[in-house]
């Protein structure tokens, strides 16, 4: 569909809204993998509940209801916008392929900042706390009947630390001392590690050779993770394991109002006294811990 001058403007702003959206659905968000989305009602929203469901038992006389420990964690709404201006003449120049373009670049911001936001928490978590009052990466979290677990580490990232690590996952006790069933899925490096844990993950052979073990052993690590390198992890020798099946993941993204597409066109004040039309997006939404019990970090900068 190609526009004329006298068209653009009666068809700008509905056209833009498709383009937008559609570039947004293209846009290829890695914090779906490691986020549970959850609906908000008001402008913070509390989480009791996280912690431990009880274990099954066998159905004798009657049930047994257990409650859950209560802790107080919230997650406050923050609003968040960007906006782009485009000149009048742009418009009447039939500038439409150029516009079409910053909103789309616009569109990919949208995505882009919530992946930002959802990972720098993994960075962040040596030293944030979670539902249960300690940081979400601790050597000495506990609750109930736990006893004391530990989901951080020290080491750098080799196949060493990487096995203990899940092992370390799979062990994870419940607030009844149940083995919560853990299953590790997923690494996570900054750009500075991918090629180390490349070989980690991929490589056919053991892909280090110690005292032991020779290089032409086969390598038990191939393809027990995935791999995701994220620019946001900033310590260049931090790194992540995750669990990211269960129904609530290590990061909660907490969405509040959606995100919509608005403009100020030729009828609006920034229209008739600027001479320019403005794009912008918005939307409500928050980001904070899920289960510290979902992930394991080891701080190694």
């Amino acid at each position: 569909m190609s526009l004329t001058r006298s068209d653009a403007p009666t068809l700008l702003e509905d056209g833009l809204k498709t383009v937008f959206f559609e570039a947004m659905d293209a846009a290829i968000g890695d914090y779906e993998r490691i986020a549970t989305i959850v609906p908000s009602e008001s402008d913070e929203e509390k989480y009791p509940w996280l912690g431990a469901v009880p274990s099954m038992r066998e159905f004798k006389d009657e049930r047994m209801p257990l409650g859950l420990l209560e802790h107080n964690y919230s997650i406050k709404n923050k609003t968040w916008e960007s906006s782009i201006a485009v000149e009048r003449e742009a418009i009447e120049d039939d500038k439409y392929g150029q516009i079409r373009l910053r909103v789309q670049s616009l569109a990919r911001e949208a995505k882009r900042h919530i992946d930002e936001l959802v990972f720098s928490l993994l960075k962040n978590g040596f030293a944030t706390t979670c539902y249960d009052g300690q940081y979400f990466f601790d050597t000495d979290h506990s609750e109930g009947d736990s006893g004391t677990q530990s989901n951080k580490g020290t080491t750098a990232l080799d196949s060493s630390a990487l096995q203990a690590a899940i092992t370390a996952m799979m062990k994870f006790k419940d607030d009844r001392g149940k083995f919560l069933g853990i299953v590790p899925d997923l690494l996570v490096v900054p750009p500075d590690l991918q090629w180390t844990a490349m070989e980690l993950l991929e490589s056919t052979y053991w892909p280090e050779e110690g005292t032991t073990t020779a290089k032409v052993a086969s390598n038990v690590l191939k393809g027990k993770l995935d791999l995701l390198v994220s620019p946001y992890l900033t310590d260049t020798s931090d790194w992540f394991v995750l669990s990211t099946k269960g129904i609530v993941k290590p990061v909660l993204l907490q969405s509040r109002m959606p995100i919509e597409f608005a403009a100020l066109e030729a009828n609006s004040e920034s229209g008739f006294m600027r001479d320019e039309y403005i794009y912008g997006v918005r939307a409500r939404y928050n980001a904070g811990y899920g289960l510290w019990q979902m992930a394991y970090g080891s701080q190694v900068s």
